[in-house]
C-alpha cells in the first residue's frame, strides 16, 4: 500500500491583458477594459468562490484597498454588494518591503523570504491561491517558479505601449495551453501551465 502525499494548493495568476500583452496603458489606466460583460461577471463570481487566498504587490494592494471596502459600504448594485463582501472577507497577502501596515482586513504582509513563505502557503490545506494584480508581483512569482497556472483574460484591444504583463524574465520558460474559455463576444481566457524544465 502506498501513501499518497497531499498535493499542494495551486497558485494561479489571473490578469486582464490587451491583445498585445499590456495590463495597463502608459498612464497606468485600465479604462480600455469595458465592464458590463455578463459572462465576465459570472466568471469573476465563480473565481472568487473558488479561491482561498489572494496575493498582491504593494501598488495593486493599495488600489484594491481604495476601492473594495468602500464598495461594500456604497455598492452600485446588489450584485456588487455580494462581490464586495466576498473580496473584503477573502484572506490576503501583500508582498512588499515598504508597506508598514495592512489596513484591509484579513491581510498579512510578507517582506522577506518570499519563495519560502509562498511555498509554505502552498503547502497549507485550502482552496487555490490567486495573484490578481501587479506586473512586479507576476514577475517575482514567475522568476521564483511559484506559478502553477496563468489565466490570461485577453481583451480585444491593442494599446501599443504600457505596462507589460511579463517583464524582467531572466530565463526561457515553456508553457502549455490547458484550457480556453470564451466570455461573450469579445473576451477569451487562455490558461497555460508551466512545463517542467
Amino acid at each position: 500500500m502506498t501513501i499518497q502525499e497531499p498535493s499542494n494548493r495551486r497558485l494561479f495568476v489571473s490578469m486582464i491583458v490587451s491583445l498585445d500583452g499590456f495590463i495597463a496603458d502608459p498612464d497606468g489606466r485600465l479604462d480600455w477594459f469595458e465592464d458590463g460583460n455578463p459572462q465576465f461577471e459570472q466568471y469573476c463570481e465563480e473565481m472568487i468562490d473558488s479561491v482561498g487566498l489572494a496575493l498582491y504587490g504593494r501598488r495593486s494592494y493599495e488600489e484594491m484597498l481604495a476601492y473594495w471596502p468602500n464598495a461594500e459600504l456604497n455598492p452600485r448594485s446588489p450584485q456588487d454588494l455580494v462581490f464586495a463582501r466576498k473580496m473584503n472577507a477573502l484572506p490576503k497577502v501583500v508582498l512588499s518591503r515598504t508597506l508598514e501596515h495592512a489596513a484591509w482586513n484579513n491581510t498579512r504582509i510578507i517582506k522577506e523570504r518570499i519563495a519560502e513563505e509562498i511555498t509554505e502557503l502552498k503547502r497549507q490545506p485550502g482552496k487555490p491561491i490567486v495573484a490578481w494584480a501587479g506586473a512586479g508581483l507576476v514577475s517575482t512569482l514567475t522568476r521564483l517558479r511559484l506559478v502553477d497556472e496563468y489565466r490570461l483574460i485577453i481583451h480585444p484591444v491593442l494599446l501599443g505601449r504600457g505596462t507589460p504583463l511579463f517583464k524582467d524574465i531572466e530565463a526561457r520558460q515553456k508553457l502549455k495551453l490547458v484550457r480556453t474559455t470564451q466570455l461573450g463576444q469579445g473576451l477569451v481566457v487562455l490558461c497555460y501551465e508551466p512545463m517542467t524544465p
